[in-house]
């Protein structure tokens, strides 16, 4: 679970920030690995963190379970001392700085606002998790798709007129696992919605050209008819 950062909203947060040095990521380098002691908590500058977990079977490539974006913190199991729960990698060339865990839990304590913003992104991430569920009686693939890049938009989105610019571009196979489908299933998904004119790919930039299209074939509203892929 990652929530972003307002400097508006948090100050103290933000003057540790202008003393924290800035570290680099390369894509595909981890941050933090599962199980390992936490004591720091991160934010990212620039880029994406994929939030990873083993596959289930030995061997198996590492499955991502979230992302952390620009302006959002990570790595809250610092604020007890815990051991991580995910690992954390490097999804693109990425920045980052890192802020002792026990300064980052008095800031929290100290600031409604920033621990408000930290509650409502728990409540947000247990909302995707609990639409995200696959199986008869769930959503379709197409809606759990939908979801994600919805919430994509929402926390790393740039509104210009009706669109949405995401500069963040998370490959297909992060976005099947975010939405618990092939990637096959995602690539043909994303092929139909350009093809629809509810996404525009422009220069490697995804646009979200019709908004409320997405959110109906997310589920939130009467989608127009289709066929249905699960």
């Amino acid at each position: 679970m990652s929530f972003r950062l307002e400097p508006s909203r948090d100050r103290k947060l933000y003057r540790m920030l202008r003393d924290a040095e800035v570290g680099s990521l390369r894509r595909g380098q981890a941050l933090y690995e599962p199980g390992t002691p936490a004591r720091d908590v991160f934010l990212v500058r620039e880029g994406y963190l994929r939030l990873v977990l083993p596959g289930m079977e030995q061997g198996s490539r590492l499955r991502t379970a979230g992302l952390a974006l620009p302006w959002e913190f990570v790595g809250f199991e610092a604020l007890t001392r815990g051991l991580r729960r995910y690992g954390a990698v490097a999804g693109c060339s990425s920045a980052v700085q890192a802020l002792p865990g026990g300064a980052v839990m008095r800031a929290l304590k100290s600031a409604r606002r920033t621990l408000d913003a930290y509650l409502e992104g728990t409540e947000r991430e247990l909302h995707r998790v609990r639409h995200a569920r696959a199986g008869s009686h769930g959503p379709t693939t197409r809606q759990r798709l939908a979801e994600v890049v919805l919430d994509l938009a929402e926390r790393a989105g740039e509104k210009v007129g009706r669109e949405i610019r995401l500069d963040v571009r998370p490959t297909h196979q992060v976005l099947a696992d975010l939405a618990g489908a092939h990637r096959a299933t995602v690539t043909t998904l994303l092929n139909d919605w350009l093809y629809e004119g509810i996404l525009r790919d422009r220069e490697g930039v995804m646009i979200v050209v019709r908004p409320a299209a997405l959110w109906a074939l997310a589920g939130y509203a009467e989608a127009e008819p289709s066929g249905d892929v699960r």
